[in-house]
């Protein structure tokens, strides 16, 4: 079994410079999109270092896209 959190996961790239949404494509997968914030740039090997340790395979990439897509929803809800 994974220890893989993926809100610890998303926090730490959010500390530094990346942030991830989540766009629903026609054919049902999900896009995941990713934003760079003013930090990203000198943080962007340990970013790429990061991402490369956990992002191990498309399973993985599919359970974060879903995560966020989720969580970005359910915070529109709140704020509409």
């Amino acid at each position: 079994m994974s220890d893989f959190r993926i809100k610890d996961f998303l926090d730490r790239l959010d500390e530094l410079g990346l942030m991830l949404s989540a766009t629903r494509l026609a054919d049902g997968s999900i896009r995941l999109n990713q934003w760079r914030t003013i930090h990203y740039y000198g943080n962007e090997s340990e970013i790429r270092s990061f991402w490369s340790r956990h992002m191990t395979g498309t399973e993985r990439m599919q359970d974060v896209a879903r995560y966020v897509e989720l969580t970005q929803n359910r915070t529109r809800r709140l704020h509409a």
